[in-house]
């Protein structure tokens, strides 16, 4: 699902820039600190990217210092953080309720994809076998017998 998201934008609303810029001048930092280009790229520009968004997401999850930090604070900080969570699941549960619709209204079923594979139409539907179940039965029985007594003499 995510990749139908990609280069998606959004406007980052004036108080959220607002609230950037107000970071960026309370914490004393050069462009060596995290966040710095990042502040200033979404203050000037004023738009977002679902690729961004995600980058930020994913910065935030992974952040282990103090909130004081400079590098929370030029990040946004949890107010950015709130705004990054509520776009992406705007996006997303909009995404899965037209696919939902469509399915409920007798189209296929809009969360499986059909795709190829060696230049042929997979079905999803179709049961995709693995190793030894994808031959014929009575070969994989036959074959099931030899490596059991195979076993036996090991």
């Amino acid at each position: 699902m995510n990749k139908e998201l990609y280069n998606r934008k959004v406007k980052v609303p004036e108080s959220l820039c607002n609230h950037l810029s107000q970071c960026f001048d309370s914490v004393d930092a050069d462009s060596n600190v995290e966040g710095f280009n990042r502040n200033q790229d979404l203050r000037k520009s004023g738009i977002a990217t679902y690729q961004q968004i995600k980058r930020i997401k994913n910065w935030f999850e992974g952040y282990e210092g103090n909130k004081e930090d400079s590098p929370y604070i030029l990040n946004g900080g949890e107010r950015m953080e709130k705004w990054c969570d509520s776009v992406l699941d705007h996006w997303r549960k909009t995404l899965d309720i037209g696919k939902k619709a469509k399915s409920e209204g007798g189209m296929e079923n809009e969360y499986i994809k059909y795709h190829t594979k060696d230049g042929i139409v997979v079905s999803p539907s179709q049961k995709h076998e693995k190793g030894i179940n994808k031959f014929d039965t009575s070969v994989t029985e036959q074959i099931k017998q030899i490596n059991d007594i195979m076993k036996t003499l090991i």
